[in-house]
């Protein structure tokens, strides 16, 4: 068994908890209670109930065992007013905590008793697990006693119970082949479908096989990732790890997983899966949802390390930035503050921890605790995200890893900054297109899936949109409008890249986003317009946005590109402003434009059609003055006059200069002989 690197790099450490300090002189045993919270401690004539946490608000405790034979188990009810112990396979001893009142209950079937545990359920508050199956107790009130609520029978060799998940799960047969799980509800006691182990346990539970070949409840975990439950197997003979995922109507084998040792505990923190190799002290790192079945990133060993809050340096479990880490890059931008920004300590290292995890008196109990029996401590096992992100070769793999993380789980990473860090990285390195593809896939659906799962879990709709919602939801993900502005915009007005790639990578950006039902923000088509006249001439500029058949369609183009178009970057701007506001209904700003352009019939009757009162009529009129036009002058005045009935005295400049034009009309005629037109207001 190789010792635990205090300084080693590590994906993995163990993190001391805050349990009082005194308690570790009581070193006779040391359990940790899945279902209270709580490590309970035995020493000489006392049985005490320590919090983990220094903040906790779980109650302490201690009480008198009795005296008798050696306690084999023991667990506190869940609400903290009695204490259940084993010593032999033929009843309980129950002590009521507050008047230490005892009292002894054993099975109802006179059979031998396997386990025993505390749920939380109106059917029960007490199973017992014998050779013949479940035992449902109730307490009675005062603790007076145990009532008998009803069985499950059920032929069991051994029996497990996982409390995060309320499954029990009972063997049968002599080789523990077949598995029966039964799960408490809140009303009820549920029977699950039967399942049995795969051809690999087959050979290892067969009849031929000797009793160290037969699987027992240490090759059986039940841990719950992702809200799912998993029945996990671990076959030291094949060297897998296979993992069983309970429905409601079937247990199907859904991951197997290649171990490399014949020693292997395991862990679950922010559901990711450890693994943890005994013999060599390293940790294998699981994601059940990864589209590979391979580890994260290569095992590493073990770190002991002690939390610092105000220690903000980097980890010293940091490796060197190799040329293909997604933290650095050859660009022309320095990404230094951003990754420092991104990445905080997880602790720094310490030799006060474990020599060897596989010695007798270290165990791993659920979720990520190992209890140091001897010793009287426990310890958490954690992940040091940014030195998991530093390892990673696979960049789309590591960035739907982050986007799956608890922030809650990780307060020393801002794991956010982390992905901007990764994306900007690789778009800095100016990866191939098929890599980019991946990547933006990858950002794409974590934001998609978090506005599912906060839909589902709210019942409030919640559509992946761009206006931000990233800040609403409870998971580490990049919102389109953050990738517009902090990574595809930044490129841009840095000009870290060259126009060509950004141009493409905007595109596949855009593609990813359509593929999975994601709202692009404005801004974003606005940029891809920008790059595009960049590159492209602007003939075809105008030809991708007629291909979109309105799809860029916002108030935002609109306006950008009747600003091109001013400015002479974009001459076919105005058409297209112009068809951008009909097709949005947007018929004030449409006419208003018209006006702009001297198109005064044109936008009167766009007035007209649309009943439009928001425009001043003088608007009008100054516009139509301002032609010279006589006729159209008066047509303008006519209509004018008929919608709002303006008074002659307000457009006495207009009609002076009217008066201009009517006797510069007469000179013509005079001169010409012909008729002019007159107004007939006037």
């Amino acid at each position: 068994m190789a010792a635990v690197a205090p300084g080693a790099m590590s994906h993995v450490y163990l993190h001391a908890t805050d349990m009082d300090p005194s308690l570790q002189t009581l070193r006779k045993s040391v359990t940790y209670d899945e279902g209270s919270g709580t490590v309970l401690l035995e020493d000489k004539d006392q049985v005490r109930a320590c919090a983990l946490d220094a903040n906790s608000t779980q109650a302490t405790w201690a009480v008198a065992p009795g005296e008798g034979e050696p306690i084999t188990a023991l667990h506190a009810s869940l609400d903290g007013s009695m204490l259940a112990m084993q010593r032999s396979s033929a009843f309980l001893q129950i002590v009521h905590i507050r008047s230490s009142k005892m009292f002894v209950q054993g099975p109802r079937s006179k059979s031998r008793l396997l386990c025993f545990f505390w749920c939380p359920s109106a059917a029960c508050d007490l199973v017992m697990t014998t050779e013949h199956g479940l035992e449902l107790y109730q307490q009675l009130s005062k603790g007076q006693g145990l009532r008998y609520m009803g069985s499950r029978k059920h032929p069991t060799s051994w029996c497990i119970y996982s409390h995060e998940s309320r499954i029990a799960l009972l063997a049968t047969g002599e080789g523990g082949l077949w598995l029966q799980a039964y799960q408490v509800t809140n009303d009820a006691v549920l029977r699950l479908p039967p399942f049995q182990l795969g051809p690999s346990a087959s050979r290892q539970a067969s009849p031929k096989a000797g009793p160290s070949q037969r699987v027992s409840s240490k090759d059986i975990k039940v841990l719950t990732m992702y809200s799912r439950i998993y029945c996990a197997h671990i076959d030291y003979r094949q060297r897998r790890l296979a993992l069983y995922r309970f429905y409601k109507d079937a247990v199907m084998l859904q991951h197997s997983y290649e171990i490399f040792s014949r020693h292997v505990e395991l862990s679950v923190h922010d559901n990711m899966l450890l693994v943890h190799h005994l013999d060599s002290s390293t940790v294998l790192l699981l994601d059940v949802r990864a589209r590979s079945n391979g580890p994260i990133a290569a095992p590493l060993p073990l770190t002991v390390t002690t939390r610092d809050k105000n220690d903000q340096s980097l980890p010293s479990s940091m490796p060197a930035l190799s040329s293909r880490d997604p933290l650095q890059h050859e660009g022309k931008v320095e990404l230094a503050s951003c990754m420092s920004a991104a990445v905080s300590t997880a602790g720094s290292a310490t030799s006060d921890g474990p020599e060897h995890l596989d010695s007798g008196h270290w165990r791993f109990e659920a979720p990520n605790l190992i209890l140091d029996t001897e010793a009287g401590k426990v310890w958490r096992c954690e992940v040091d995200i940014a030195a998991v992100a530093r390892t990673c070769s696979e960049w789309p793999l590591l960035l739907a890893f982050l986007q799956r993380r608890q922030p809650a789980a990780h307060p020393t990473c801002d794991i956010k900054s982390l992905l901007l860090t990764i994306v900007k990285g690789a778009l800095l390195e100016q990866l191939d297109m098929a890599s980019v593809w991946q990547i933006f896939d990858a950002v794409a659906l974590g934001y998609a899936e978090a506005c599912a799962n906060k839909q589902g879990s709210s019942g409030v709709s919640v559509s992946p949109d761009s206006t931000g919602r990233a800040s609403r939801l409870s998971m580490p993900v990049l919102s389109p409008q953050e990738m517009e502005v902090k990574v595809l915009r930044w490129l841009h007005e840095e000009e870290a890249t060259d126009v060509q790639y950004l141009e493409a990578a905007i595109a596949e950006y855009l593609s990813s986003c359509s593929r999975h039902g994601i709202g692009v923000p404005p801004g974003l088509y606005l940029l891809a317009v920008d790059v595009a006249l960049l590159t492209a001439h602007p003939h075809q500029v105008v030809a991708a946005l007629h291909e979109q058949k309105g799809g860029w369609d916002s108030a935002r183009m609109a306006s950008h590109l009747e600003r091109l178009a001013r400015k002479g970057g974009l001459a076919e701007g105005w058409h297209l402003a112009l068809d951008m506001y009909t097709r949005l209904g947007m018929h004030d700003r449409q006419c208003q434009m018209l006006l702009s352009k001297g198109k005064v019939v044109q936008a009167l009757q766009c007035a007209q059609r649309h009943q439009l009162m928001s425009i001043d009529p003088e608007a009008f009129l100054s516009k139509a003055a301002g032609t010279g036009d006589l006729l159209i002058f008066t047509a303008v005045y006519r209509v004018c006059y008929q919608l709002v009935e303006p008074q002659i005295e307000q457009y006495s400049t207009l009609l002076r200069r009217h008066n201009a034009l009517l006797s510069q009309s007469k000179l013509q005629h005079d001169e010409s002989g012909s008729i002019p037109y007159a107004h007939q207001s006037a």
